[in-house]
């Protein structure tokens, strides 16, 4: 188990909302420093190899071993501060995180241009820093949004349950039920949100081009569009000093269609995959993917 994955268990999410509730951020950030400077050192573990790897992608063949290993470092201290900083904020309330997220005005613009079509919005998530926290308070701007997570959502995530209830957020896991429930919530004009750089449950023999190279990537994101006549938005969320987190978006991306569907799938897959190959490159550190991405 990794992290990722324990953070997001049952047990890994009360005891981060307990750690969130009670230690301040500078004893917080230490403690998750800690921890993550820990996995650092164990240079066998799968966590790292996979982080390594994946780092080693993105900085490319020119790069060093010591330079992916410093930047494989950095990925997992931001890991730690972005899985503290959830819990701590979550257990401060729906205010603390509406403020903690800020919403560029170039977002709500793109995100009201792509609405203003008529059809329905296909959101492409991209795992940079804290996106959990970002599509948190996504939800609590009452747009109500439909999730499709690889897995169920952790049981002791109280707020997700509460969103849930309010019909402002709906996640569901990617199974045949819920990918149709997406496609007629798209068909009225609604919005579905899913990882466009996920790679779990892709076939093996699925590919596309990813930093240059053939990558294990979703093609579901774009499926899902063309089943839907629906239009793509990718968005990420990004930290800095100065700003805190913050959301990024593009304008949104009309579907281009020649009639070849499994062309037109790739074609629009590698669109949305530009998008984040530039806003990785930028900040490769807060790249938080704890999956293989390529072999």
């Amino acid at each position: 188990m990794n992290f990722a994955q324990f953070v997001t268990t049952e047990f890994g999410t009360k005891l981060w909302m307990a750690i969130g509730r009670w230690l301040p951020p500078f004893a917080g950030h230490a403690l998750a420093g800690i921890i993550t400077g820990t996995l650092h050192r164990r240079k066998q573990s799968s966590v790292y190899r996979i982080l390594y790897a994946n780092q080693a992608g993105v900085l490319g063949p020119a790069a060093t071993p010591a330079q992916v290993d410093a930047a494989t470092a950095a990925v997992l201290r931001h890991a730690g501060v972005t899985a503290y900083d959830l819990m701590h904020i979550v257990a401060q309330g729906e205010e603390a995180i509406r403020q903690a997220m800020e919403f560029p005005p170039e977002l709500w613009a793109d995100l009201e241009a792509a609405r203003a079509t008529g059809r329905g919005v296909v959101i492409c998530g991209c795992h940079l820093s804290n996106f959990n926290l970002g599509f948190l308070a996504f939800a609590l701007r009452d747009i109500p949004i439909q999730v499709l997570s690889a897995a169920h959502p952790a049981g002791g995530f109280e707020l997700m349950h509460e969103l849930r209830a309010r019909g402002l957020l709906d996640e569901t896991p990617i199974d045949g039920p819920a990918l149709r429930k997406a496609i007629k919530r798209l068909r009225e004009g609604g919005v579905a949100a899913t990882g466009g750089d996920w790679p779990v449950g892709v076939p093996a023999d699925e590919s596309i081009l990813f930093f240059g190279r053939p990558a294990r990537l979703p093609t579901g994101h774009i499926r899902l569009a063309m089943a839907a006549n629906a239009i793509l938005l990718p968005v990420a969320c990004r930290w800095t000093p100065q700003r805190g987190y913050f959301m990024l978006s593009t304008p949104h991306l009309e579907l281009e269609l020649t009639g070849n569907r499994e062309a037109d799938v790739q074609r629009n897959a590698r669109r949305v995959l530009t998008v984040f190959e530039r806003w990785i490159a930028e900040t490769p550190d807060q790249w938080l993917m704890y999956h293989p991405i390529w072999d």
